[in-house]
Order: C-alpha cells, then sequence, then structure tokens
C-alpha cells in the first residue's frame, strides 16, 4: 500500500470544492459535474509553493497564470486567486471531454 500523500490530502482539504487528481508532479483540480479541468499546482522544489496554471482553451494545454510567467503561491493564495478570478470560473473543455458531446 502506498505512502498517504500528506501534500494531496492539503489541497483536498483547502479545495473541497474540487475533485483533485495527482498527475505528473502536479495537483489538477477537476470541476466535479463536468470533469474539466480548473486549475493545476505544480509543486516548486525545496518550498511549500506552488506554480499556479490555468487551462488555455485555445492551445489545449496547461498555461501558467500571472502577468510574468507562473505564478508561485502558497495554498491559502491559490484558493483566494481561483475563486476570484475569472479566468478559473469559465466553463472548460478537453479534447477527452468532446468526444463524448
Amino acid at each position: 500500500m502506498p505512502a498517504p500523500d500528506p501534500v494531496y490530502a492539503q489541497i483536498a482539504a483547502r479545495f473541497t470544492r474540487f475533485d483533485v487528481t495527482k498527475t505528473r508532479g502536479g495537483y489538477t483540480l477537476n470541476d466535479r459535474q463536468s470533469g474539466n479541468p480548473i486549475a493545476r499546482l505544480r509543486i516548486v522544489p525545496k518550498s511549500d509553493d506552488f506554480q499556479l496554471l490555468y487551462w488555455s482553451l485555445t492551445r489545449e494545454s496547461w498555461r501558467p497564470f500571472g502577468p510574468l510567467g507562473a505564478l508561485q503561491v502558497g495554498i491559502d493564495e491559490a484558493h483566494e486567486i481561483i475563486e476570484r478570478e475569472s479566468l478559473f470560473q469559465l466553463p472548460r473543455q478537453t479534447w477527452f471531454s468532446r468526444l463524448f458531446r
């Protein structure tokens, strides 16, 4: 049985409105109703911070959030930004979700 992931538990406890999945060194926040990605938190090595990313509909990939590249924030600040910024409130679709329309 794998060891529990304390970072996953911390993110899941803070972002209760979303489903959280761990993939390739980061944590994706998915909309509970549609399953579409909302945001991604990528761990910054040797710190308690995360890079905050959003799903770009034009590039169909994760893009850094922030005026000068990937914004590094703590979990509370990430929660505040995701709840406040309209970019994270937009409905998202991925190539996978379009297959099942």
